[in-house]
């Protein structure tokens, strides 16, 4: 269990930090991905299998349709020039939030009810960094990627609070109504960017 705790902290760390400093599409969904994996490995600590696997199929899923809807916009995978200040910044930011939450999580357990500290470290730092990608992130389909991992880690979080079917099931219909806003936020883009008005 050791080791997968583990596993889990070092893809969600490498997913997140890709995914934060790169806008290259195809390096920002294979970021997701690695992260989706990490969050399905640590949401083995308090739940089933099949929860936990359940997770992972829904992000892997949004970065599926994700990339349909990218190719039908014939948009390059591979490049998105951009300076160099700017992914340096977004590094930054990146670690501030992870040095931040190091320092404060030995105070943060009884706050949270005492989790484990494979459920609380990440689930904070999901939180912290997705809320940072909002924050920074322009365009609509990864504004909804950042939404996704900030829910990620709301989810972990809340299944050591709540662990009911009732619960479960609507974090489910919560992660596929995502799914459904990526699809609306892109077809409500693609007039605005065809016409050239800039957002």
């Amino acid at each position: 269990m050791v080791w997968i705790i583990l596993a889990g902290y070092l893809l969600i760390l490498i997913g997140s930090l890709i995914f934060t400093v790169t806008r290259s599409w195809i390096y920002a969904l294979t970021a997701f991905s690695i992260q989706t994996l990490g969050v399905g490995l640590l949401a083995l600590q308090i739940a089933p299998i099949p929860v936990a696997t359940a997770k992972c199929i829904v992000g892997w899923l949004a970065v599926t349709i994700l990339a349909i809807t990218i190719s039908r916009e014939k948009k390059d995978f591979l490049r998105d020039p951009e300076g160099l200040i700017a992914p340096l910044f977004r590094m930054a930011l990146w670690i501030l939030v992870f040095s931040s939450l190091v320092v404060l999580f030995p105070g943060l357990g009884g706050f949270f009810q005492n989790p484990p500290a494979g459920i609380l470290l990440p689930s904070g730092f999901l939180l912290g960094i997705g809320l940072v990608n909002l924050g920074i992130s322009e365009h609509p389909l990864r504004v909804s990627l950042s939404l996704l991992s900030l829910l990620q880690g709301f989810e972990l979080s809340y299944l050591w609070v709540e662990q009911s079917l009732l619960v479960l099931a609507l974090l489910a219909v919560m992660d596929l109504s995502i799914l459904v806003v990526l699809s609306i936020l892109h077809s409500y883009n693609i007039p605005v960017e065809n016409s050239g008005i800039a957002l």
